[in-house]
Order: structure tokens, then sequence, then C-alpha cells
């Protein structure tokens, strides 16, 4: 496998499926996509909405904020990518924005709160060549596509001149994740598993750092402009959250306490696992007279 920041071959790590670039720290999976196939039959999607509703409200709420006071203008045009239950888009309107999504799992985003915003289709594919926004957001979706470096590319296409990108998405240097590698160490694997969404119908195929993703980004032309964390847990909707996939047992009821009460601790900006970043296209350069 390739690492898809700095082309570098990467070596196994853990287990079989599991890969790190020993240039960059980037990791990576070759777990099976299961998207429009039967694998959400084992998930029960009412639970996992409600599990993530408060988070992903929550954070998508501060993501749109940001972006305004990155200066996007009252009726700017935005994409999401990946835009599940259509919680951004609803956050992006009520803030006066013209939101729209691409959301590639038919049974999601018929749970869309606004279908009518929300083509079913991978990007950049079911847009027109010549469609073009003021922002794009991948908002924990990044972290899913295949071909990480061509998305990033396309989305980088399909900005006007001072557009910008905004990508939240896991950390690996955060704590979930060191302590899910310091566990899978010790033969309790469930955590690290859990982290890179096994068995679910779209698991992580990319774990990124800061340094990573600015240097993939930049590599495209994109500029960063703004560096931040978000929560990584929220206590509402933890236990649902938890167990979406699976029945309570000792040790996912022992697991959802710890992290109920260490939520503080896993939300401050030193040890949060998600990191959101913002990027900036440049101003297209003005024609000049002949």
């Amino acid at each position: 496998m390739t690492c898809c920041v700095c082309q570098t071959t990467m070596e196994p790590r853990l287990t079989n499926w599991c890969f790190r670039c020993p240039s960059c720290g980037t990791w990576a999976s070759n777990l099976p996509m299961g998207i429009n196939t039967d694998a959400h039959a084992g998930l029960d999607e009412d639970l996992r909405e409600t599990g993530l509703a408060d988070l992903r409200h929550h954070n998508l709420a501060l993501v749109v904020d940001r972006l305004i006071d990155q200066g996007l203008p009252r009726a700017s045009r935005v994409l999401d990518v990946g835009s599940a239950h259509g919680w951004f888009l609803q956050a992006a309107s009520e803030r006066g924005l013209d939101a729209e999504g691409i959301e590639p799992d038919e049974a999601v985003a018929a749970r869309s709160a606004d279908g009518t915003k929300v083509r079913v289709g991978f990007f950049p594919d079911v847009l027109a060549p010549d469609e073009a926004y003021d922002a794009i957001a991948y908002n924990d979706v990044l972290e899913h596509i295949p071909d990480v470096s061509a998305a990033i590319a396309a989305s980088s296409d399909h900005l006007n001149g001072g557009g910008l990108l905004s990508i939240n998405i896991p950390n690996s240097r955060g704590l979930f994740y060191r302590l899910a590698v310091i566990c899978h160490r010790l033969g309790l694997r469930a955590a690290f598993e859990r982290l890179w969404q096994v068995g679910m119908p779209s698991p992580h195929l990319w774990f990124f750092d800061r340094r990573g993703l600015v240097q993939l980004c930049r590599q495209n032309g994109l500029e960063l402009v703004a560096a931040q964390s978000l929560d990584s847990v929220r206590r509402r909707g933890l236990w649902q959250r938890a167990h979406s996939d699976r029945r309570p047992s000792p040790t996912s009821i022992l697991g959802v306490g710890v992290v109920w009460i260490l939520a503080p601790l896993f939300n401050a900006p030193a040890a949060s696992d998600i990191i959101h970043l913002v990027f900036r296209k440049p101003q297209s350069e003005p024609e000049t007279a002949s």
C-alpha cells in the first residue's frame, strides 16, 4: 500500500489490514467498503443516529461558524461532501448559506433532514465540470475515501478563487487513538477496531495527523488558514452510539462508563481526537490586457 501523502510504501502495523507510513506517520487500512450493500443489516440506524446527533449538531454548528469567521459571506454556495443526515446543511442554512450535499450511501441519504438538497452519488462524479462553490466541507468523511489525493484535487478544482476547504477528521495523535493502539498491543482489540469502524458499511481507510493533512492539501495548492479541535465525545447519546451494532456486554458497559466520566479530558484541545482544519484556495490571477 502506498501513502497518499508522500507516496512511500506503507508498512503493516498491529493487524493484517492496518498499515503506517514510515516517513510521514499516516495510517491506512484495506478494509472492505460496503456502501449500498446489506452491510447495514447489522446496524440499528435509529440508535446510531441518536448516538451521533448531539455530538454532530454541536460540532457542525462550530464548523459553520468558523467558516463564517474566515469571511464566508451570507448566501455563499457551500457543498457538504458525504452529507449523511443533513445536519451540516441544516446548520449552514440556518446561518444564511446556500448549502447542498452529496451522499453516496442511499440508506443514509434517505434519512437526511432535507433530502431535496442532497444528490445521491459520489463526489465529484455527480457534479458538472463547471460547478463551483465558495466552500466545500468534509465532516468525518475524508477518512472514508479510497483516493484522498484525488478528492482534494477535485475539491480545489470545484472551489472558486478564495474559496474555503473545511476538513474535520479523526486525529491519529489524539488521546483516543493512542490509547486504542496501546490496548491493541496488550491484546484488547475492541477499541482499535471500533475507531477504524471494522464491519461498518463505510470503515475508515485513513488516519491522519495535522502535519500529513496539511502537506496533502498544500500539494494541491491550498493554504492552511485555521486549525482547531472539536469535541471527541458527548455524554448524551453515548450509550446508543456504542451499541448501534452490538448488544450491551460487561466490557462495553465498562467502556461507556469510563468514557462518560473522562469526557472532559477527551475533549480537551490537547487530547481531542478530532482536528478541524480550514484551507483557502488562492484568488485567481487577474487577466492582463494584451
